[in-house]
């Protein structure tokens, strides 16, 4: 008999053993060290007592981690991770599995449900879009590497200001909703920065980077989570190249990527493209769901 409970009602050890075994077989390899699961949990404010377990005659078989955070006066979710141990795939228990979790979140008085699904992961989204999931946008992972072409004209044009992700928590400088691990809150506050091109009190451009970098060192590396136009006009046009290549280093020799990066503007993605940036072999989808 299928039967469901909270994954605070198990212990870490055996909902890491699901997780484990509920990513086998996966597009992108999930094995990580217990420490490193447990840990998920704080640093992208998942939780347990959110989080839903399917059992069959009591036995863990299948799992959905969630966390909700408030976003503009309202409850959104994230579903962080939806696995089915192999021996019960093909089943048709996903839907069930689902609901059960999106059942949980109405309880809360969760406003938006979201989710990220790899875009070759076909059969995952069309469970998600089963049970009301839409796709709103494609998450790029990008990369590059070396030194890029920095204008310094551009450069000079703008006020550029960095300042911690944290600071842009809660303001309008990034979308409200968006790819729950590249929002200002979750992992980018580690070392994360927003980006900033203003003339005067109007804020242009943005975007919101982690560059890795020892104390004493040339920078490493740096990733970009997001980055928005908040004037859409061709001097919105040069803010945004402004800022990235002020946030992504330009001028330095290092390695780059994109991280669940979205492009509702569609102008982020072509203008990286033409400074260098070269497409992966990975892409994933933003789902959301209104409850």
């Amino acid at each position: 008999m299928i039967t469901f409970k909270t994954m605070d009602q198990i212990t870490f050890q055996e909902a890491y053993e699901l997780f484990t075994n509920g990513f086998e077989g996966y597009y992108i390899p999930m094995k990580m060290p217990l420490d490193a699961f447990v840990a998920r949990f704080g640093n992208e404010n998942l939780s347990p007592a959110l989080s839903i377990i399917m059992l069959d005659e009591g036995k863990p078989i299948g799992f959905v981690l969630q966390g909700i955070r408030e976003v503009d006066g309202q409850k959104v979710a994230w579903n962080g991770g939806t696995g089915i141990i192999p021996a019960y795939r093909g089943k048709k228990l996903g839907v069930s599995l689902i609901e059960k979790a999106l059942n949980i979140l109405k309880q809360e008085d969760v406003k938006i449900a979201t989710l990220e699904a790899l875009s070759v992961n076909q059969p995952a989204i069309k469970l998600y879009e089963k049970v009301g999931y839409k796709v709103i946008d494609t998450l790029h992972f990008l990369e590059a590497a070396g030194e890029l072409i920095f204008d310094e004209k551009i450069a000079n044009e703008f006020s550029i200001q960095r300042i911690p992700a944290l600071q842009a928590v809660a303001t309008s400088i990034f979308p409200s909703v968006a790819p729950w691990q590249v929002d200002p809150s979750i992992i980018p506050k580690v070392g994360g920065e927003a980006v900033i091109a203003r003339k005067g009190n109007e804020i242009l451009a943005a975007c919101l980077v982690r560059t890795k970098q020892q104390f004493g060192f040339e920078a490493e590396a740096v990733t970009l989570f997001q980055a928005t136009i908040k004037k859409e006009n061709e001097e919105g046009e040069r803010a945004l190249q402004a800022v990235l290549q002020e946030g992504l280093l330009f001028q330095s020799s290092l390695k780059r990527t994109t991280y669940n990066l979205m492009d509702h503007s569609k102008k982020v993605i072509p203008l990286l493209q033409d400074k260098g940036f070269k497409n992966t072999e990975i892409s994933q989808v933003f789902m959301v769901k209104e409850l």
